[in-house]
């Protein structure tokens, strides 16, 4: 597979003259391009050989974090009095806890479109300040930056809501940085 020309590494380009050399060039253009497709399509082939080997193994692994995350996140939505006032709580390999999503713009149920939202918004007095010109189209940075004036129920008259996700995440600890399990569990009580 080897068919590839060492190039000098300092030489000069040389000057083409004829057509002849032209010709020349080009095939071993054509050459290299052809050379470098087959290469691509053995490293997809090995590619795609590796991912299947591992596809069995991974996907088993994912099944056990998903179960056990389920777990551990039932359990944290069941003592929220173990983070007190923090959204963490530090265990011996890893710290559990909830990150708060910032908000977003969103449409009130799937029944609502953005144009029909843009149209809606348009026809309030209150709202044609969330449009952007010239096409109507939903300014969803000035609404959230009006979020706190505008009520749940004048944004659901237009089919939109302000949301904010919670989620739930393990972060492990580096190998070093782990923190004994008494010390963790006191420090939850």
């Amino acid at each position: 597979m080897n068919n590839t020309i060492p190039l000098p590494v300092s030489a000069p380009a040389p000057t083409i003259t004829s057509r002849h050399e032209l010709d020349a060039v080009v095939e071993n253009i054509v050459q290299l391009q052809l050379n470098r497709a087959e290469i691509e399509r053995e490293q997809d082939q090995e590619i795609a050989g590796i991912r299947q080997k591992f596809r069995a193994p991974l996907a088993e692994i994912e099944r056990y974090l998903t179960l056990e995350t389920t777990w551990v996140e039932t359990w944290a939505r069941s003592h929220p009095d173990s983070f007190r006032d923090r959204q963490s709580l530090a265990l011996t390999h890893a710290v559990i806890g909830f990150r708060v999503s910032p908000h977003r713009v969103d449409r009130a149920s799937r029944k609502w479109t953005w144009s029909a939202i843009a149209e809606k918004l348009g026809e309030m007095a209150w709202g044609r300040r969330y449009l952007r010109q010239p096409a109507l189209e939903v300014n969803k940075e000035a609404l959230l930056a009006d979020r706190a004036d505008l009520s749940s129920a004048e944004l659901r008259t237009v089919g939109l809501k302000i949301v904010q996700e919670e989620r739930f995440y393990i972060a492990p600890h580096r190998e070093t940085e782990g923190i004994d399990a008494d010390e963790a569990w006191q420090e939850a009580a």
